[in-house]
């Protein structure tokens, strides 16, 4: 025990080892104290943070909802006005036909201005048109739609908004329409004597409108959002599987009650709002979705931590080292001295005047050292800074140069299969197209040329597709006055053009038809590829919207678009964007925008 104790106070003696036990001690102790504080902190923010979001996006939901409640209100408001102009007009008299056509066309045009699935007016049968059959109907055919009983036996003119299953609107409106679920806004007017319903008519909501943002805002998360009707009917839901179905009563007592917004539930959080027509935004955050949220956060710090320790003894035991080192190799020098041999010179820059020469030690060294290094690397930054510029210009001069090869390696595909099948006239008109095209191409050296010589180009490159595909492929090209003046990068329509040829063309699409327009933007040049192709499926277009969000260029596949996209997303360009949208079978969009540049001397010619 004596020998452990007097080999402990023999390495505590060293001066090394105390200044590394007080180190680690000041070092560790308020960092270990303040990463068990942040550790709880942090949980606690990061929990109301992501509650916080989530509620955010809820009442953000809520406006949008509440706007187009309170459209189709004022839509019904319109309705009644008319309906009470045609109630009024004596159905007998030549003066009801011209009020009944008035009323229909103001019921088309709101079906067709605010995107309505249907409107339906019921009149009683000796109305004028109340047997029109598109929009007009008896009064006695408002029995299917199941107008729930206690609300339409309730007198006034207030909405009542119901779930329908299955309408079906008349067939003259759409020749293979199918049955579809609905939501109902309807007006009843009823005769304060008699009880009888003098006039009725219904707006039809598409379930999807709501549906579909439901899901949006929420989309990739295990939040649930839902729209709820008083007796529990799902108008809506982000899982659109789901609406219909009506909601268990324990879940219906909760959301109903007159309690703050947000309660809790077992192991899920409910956002609760009441919405202009009375029906209830529920949404639904599970602790899971938190949890899942905060652990990568939490998890995190604690790496961070673990790995912070074994760097800061590493880092105290370095400069430990360093100090008592520093310390020694003062001792050797001071010995040297005293043994007579001779010191370096003194830097009048960090010695002072009354410092002798003989006192000058490793420490001032180690300082004149470090400023001459300071001074070095800041000549060297320069350097470093041109070097990443120029590296910037070659990359993208790399990704021009590698369209060209790309596309002649597809055209030079299209004259062999044209020699193959023996169509040797058509081969030597795209091998006199090819020439043209590249005399053009070669006669501009710059990367960045004319909005109307990269329109030229894109004419010639559709010119040779047309020899391949005949009567298949047409388009037209439109641009605005003064701004083919514009520059553009080099090469960038061809690829859109090349895809919406390639993947555009087939068997639902035998024909297309490509529409080209250069307009002005707000300081922006904004060009529009549109075609009516096979279009792209949803899988693939949202894997090539990430490759354009993430700026990448994979060479297996989106070679062209992502390399445009590189190309144009550069500061140059004013961080340029490409937007895709598409539908099978319908058609693809392409939009491109980016900052208007002019032609001047002082311009370097190049988008890198």
């Amino acid at each position: 025990m004596k020998k452990i104790s007097d080999r402990i106070r023999s390495v505590f003696s060293h001066f090394r080892a105390k200044l590394l036990l007080a180190f680690l001690v000041c070092t560790l102790l308020p960092l270990g104290t303040l990463g068990f504080i942040f550790y709880h902190v942090t949980y606690q923010i990061a929990e109301d943070k992501i509650m916080s979001s989530a509620l955010l996006a809820d009442d953000q939901l809520n406006v949008q909802m509440n706007d187009r409640i309170r459209q189709t209100e004022n839509v019904a408001d319109s309705i009644q006005y008319d309906m009470y102009t045609l109630s009024q007009t004596d159905s007998s008299s030549t003066q009801s036909l011209s009020v009944f056509g008035s009323v229909r066309n103001d019921i088309s045009m709101f079906k067709t201005t605010f995107g309505y699935y249907h409107i339906s007016i019921f009149l009683p049968r000796e109305q004028t048109g109340a047997g029109e059959g598109l929009y007009f109907y008896p009064l006695e055919d408002l029995e299917s739609f199941r107008i729930p009983r206690q609300k339409r036996l309730n007198p006034g003119t207030d909405s009542i908004w119901f779930y329908h299953p299955d309408m079906q609107i008349p067939f003259i409106l759409s020749d293979g329409y199918t049955a579809r679920d609905v939501i109902v806004c309807c007006r009843l007017l009823r005769n304060q004597g008699t009880g009888a319903t003098e006039y009725a008519y219904t707006i039809l909501i598409d379930p999807a409108e709501f549906s579909d943002a439901l899901a949006d805002t929420f989309s990739d998360t295990d939040i649930t959002s839902y729209l709820a009707a008083e007796d529990g009917t799902i108008m809506a839901h982000s899982d659109a599987s789901l609406c219909g179905t009506v909601l268990d009563q324990d879940t219906l007592d909760l959301i109903s009650r007159d309690e703050a917004e947000t309660q809790k539930a077992g192991d899920i959080n409910y956002h609760t709002a009441r919405l202009d027509n009375g029906w209830y935004h529920v949404t639904e955050i599970p602790g899971s979705y938190i949890r899942k949220n905060t652990q990568i956060l939490l998890k995190t710090l604690v790496f961070t931590l673990l790995v912070s320790l074994p760097l800061t003894v590493l880092v105290i035991i370095m400069i430990s080292g360093n100090l008592t080192k520093r310390l020694k190799r003062l001792s050797l020098a001071m010995e040297s001295f005293h043994l007579g041999k001779n010191t370096p010179s003194p830097v009048p820059e960090l010695v002072s005047a009354a410092k002798s020469p003989s006192s000058y030690d490793e420490i001032d060294r180690l300082g004149i050292t470090f400023q001459n290094m300071q001074a070095s690397l800041n000549q060297n930054m320069d350097s470093i800074l041109e070097l990443s510029l120029s590296e910037e210009r070659l990359k993208y001069q790399l990704l021009q140069s590698q369209i060209n090869p790309h596309f002649l390696y597809n055209i030079l595909g299209s004259i062999k299969t044209c020699i193959s099948l023996d169509r040797l006239k058509t081969a030597d008109e795209m091998i006199t197209d090819l020439t043209r095209f590249y005399r053009l191409t070669l006669r501009k050296s710059g990367d960045l040329i004319a909005i109307r010589d990269e329109l030229e180009i894109a004419r010639l490159y559709l010119e040779m597709e047309k020899l391949c595909h005949g009567d298949s492929l047409s388009w037209e090209i439109r641009a605005e006055d003064g701004i083919q003046n514009f520059l553009i990068c080099r090469f960038t329509l061809q690829p859109f053009l090349e895809n919406s040829i390639q993947h555009g063309i087939s068997r639902q699409t035998p024909c297309v038809h490509i529409s080209l327009d250069v307009s002005y933007g707000d300081d922006t040049v904004i060009i529009t590829i549109t075609d009516n192709g096979a279009g792209i499926a949803p899988r693939q277009l949202e894997d090539l919207r990430a490759t354009l969000e993430n700026r990448t260029v994979d060479y297996q596949k989106h070679f062209g678009i992502g390399n445009v996209n590189k190309r144009l997303s550069s500061p140059s360009f004013d961080n340029g964007t490409v937007r895709v949208d598409s539908r099978l079978n319908e058609g693809t969009e392409i939009v491109i925008t980016f900052e208007q540049m002019e032609d001047s001397d002082e311009e370097s010619n190049d988008c890198g």
